[in-house]
Order: structure tokens, then C-alpha cells, then sequence
């Protein structure tokens, strides 16, 4: 734990799919914000040119965009990725490394599925591997 801890705390935190969403959230808000706010500057350069009112009415970008940077910045700002609860709870016990490394390293779990077979076995008990099953039936094998 004391060489790879931190790493994996780290990961488990930046990891999250919570996080990758507002993220990613933050990241287009302002970029909304922005291309609203350059489309209406430049709506008003050329009402100042021409003398007349420029129609805005078709701009993708509606006036809810300011509300949605401040809902990204909210969420950002108030995210609580569960693992962080976890690590917290850990840390309140004296047993905490034991629990860092049950929540931060799981053991893998193997599934076999059912059309799996052990590896080795050709089914005669000894293991071999063959296609000797030791009986009369003339199935094919001896």
C-alpha cells in the first residue's frame, strides 16, 4: 500500500464517471457562454454599420446558457465522488490501511462460464489429458 496508495487513490477518485460528467460539463458551459456573448458582439457591429436592428432570434444558443455554466459550476463545485466517503470512513478507524486496500484494490474475480471446461482433463480420471475413457462402447475412444 505505502508504494502504490496514493496512485491508486488517486485513480479511484479521477476515475469516477460523476467526475468525467461535470467535467465535461464545465468545459462546454463556459464555451456556450462564450459563443453567445461573441454572436451578440458581433450582431451589435453590424447594427452600428447598417443603422438597423439585427434579428438575434436565430442564434443556437439560447439565454439559458448563463443559468447552465452556473448549474456546471455548482455541481463542480458540490461533487462528492462516493470513493471519497469510503476513504474518509477508513480513515476514522485504526485499521485503515487494511480498508484503503479492500476499497482501492479489490481482489479480480475470474468467471467461467458454463461452456468452459478445466484445462487437462480428457474426462478418464487420470488426468492425462487423452481420449481414453477405458470401457467397451465403442464410442472412438479406447
Amino acid at each position: 500500500m505505502r508504494c502504490r496508495g496514493l496512485l491508486m487513490m488517486a485513480n479511484s477518485i479521477l476515475n469516477v464517471g460523476e467526475l468525467d460528467r461535470t467535467v465535461a460539463a464545465l468545459i462546454d458551459a463556459p464555451r456556450v457562454v462564450g459563443h453567445r456573448g461573441g454572436y451578440l458582439e458581433c450582431a451589435q457591429h453590424v447594427e452600428e454599420v447598417f443603422g438597423q436592428e439585427f434579428d438575434i432570434s436565430h442564434c443556437s444558443v439560447t439565454d439559458e446558457a448563463n443559468a447552465e455554466l452556473a448549474h456546471a459550476e455548482n455541481a463542480y463545485d458540490h461533487l462528492a465522488p462516493p470513493v471519497l466517503d469510503l476513504v474518509t470512513k477508513a480513515l476514522e478507524h485504526d485499521d485503515w490501511c487494511h480498508r484503503l486496500k479492500a476499497i482501492l484494490d479489490p481482489p479480480e474475480m475470474v468467471d467461467l462460464s458454463d461452456e468452459e471446461e478445466p484445462a487437462g482433463d480428457g474426462g478418464d480420471g487420470d488426468g492425462a489429458g487423452d481420449q481414453h475413457d477405458n470401457d467397451d462402447d465403442d464410442d472412438g475412444h479406447e
